[in-house]
């Protein structure tokens, strides 16, 4: 009875730390074990389907490392990308609840990058994100809020979301989400466009979402596939779009 016991306090205990991967467009709940140097790479291409009207076609690789230098909290820099424009991110979080002691994965971060909702600004994220398993089922839920450091004060709101199950110890598969709206920007209210000018069109929001999968190929490297579709900002265009990632731990 007691090894019986022991086993399924390993395995409760294996499936609460399942969480701190992030997925391709959703931050993790949970920070990895203290200790851990994780390097992650990943690529993203967008069909562009305006002959180059606006940027909402591009490709670009993106290189982070993180590092858990004591339990439940994390940082990581590394290079940011988001329609067309690349630059310098950093991020700090802290993991608050875990799954196996209080039924749930919740962390707090804070985030700064050079790009933001504007591709001309910076800008700080103030992030919260929650998530749990349910057997084989895996739901991740992302709040961001972001407020640019220019002159702007321009203002957004994101949402990221992540529901996938998980087919085995390696492999998983679900649904990834993200979208970002802005909320406010004073200095774009303020500016009237030069006589002439034909006014700007397009969405006020940033939509990606598609299937996505991953594959822990060993205990510490994991590669992650997305095929979906993409609804850039400033755009009318739905256009395919495709993410691939590896991390690996240290």
């Amino acid at each position: 009875m007691r090894t019986l016991t022991l086993l399924l306090l390993a395995a409760s205990a294996a499936s609460a730390q399942g969480l701190d991967r992030d997925t391709l467009l959703t931050d993790a709940p949970a920070v990895p074990a203290t200790g851990t140097v994780r390097l992650t790479g990943s690529g993203v291409a967008t069909e562009n389907t305006d002959n180059g009207a606006t940027p909402t076609g591009s490709s670009s690789f993106t290189g982070t490392i993180a590092w858990t230098p004591f339990k439940n909290f994390s940082g990581d820099v590394g290079a940011y990308f988001q329609v067309g424009a690349q630059g310098p991110a950093a991020r700090v979080r802290y993991q608050f609840l875990n799954q196996l002691s209080h039924g749930l994965d919740l962390s707090g971060g804070v985030r700064f990058k050079t790009v933001g909702f504007h591709a001309d600004e910076g800008e700080v994220e103030f992030l919260v994100a929650a998530g749990r398993r349910f057997g084989h089922l895996e739901l991740v839920l992302n709040g961001v809020f972001g407020m640019e450091t220019g002159a702007g004060g321009g203002k957004d709101a994101e949402v990221k979301a992540f529901g996938g199950w998980r087919f085995s110890d390696s492999v998983r598969a679900g649904i990834d989400f993200r979208l970002q709206a802005e909320i406010g920007d004073e200095e774009a209210a303020a500016a009237l466009p030069p006589v002439g000018t034909p006014a700007v069109t397009g969405r006020d929001y940033d939509l990606t979402t598609g299937p996505a999968v991953s594959w822990l190929v060993m205990k510490n490297l994991q590669l992650q596939a997305l095929v979906g579709v993409a609804q850039p900002k400033k755009s009318n265009i739905t256009a395919p779009v495709g993410v691939l990632s590896a991390s690996i731990d240290f």
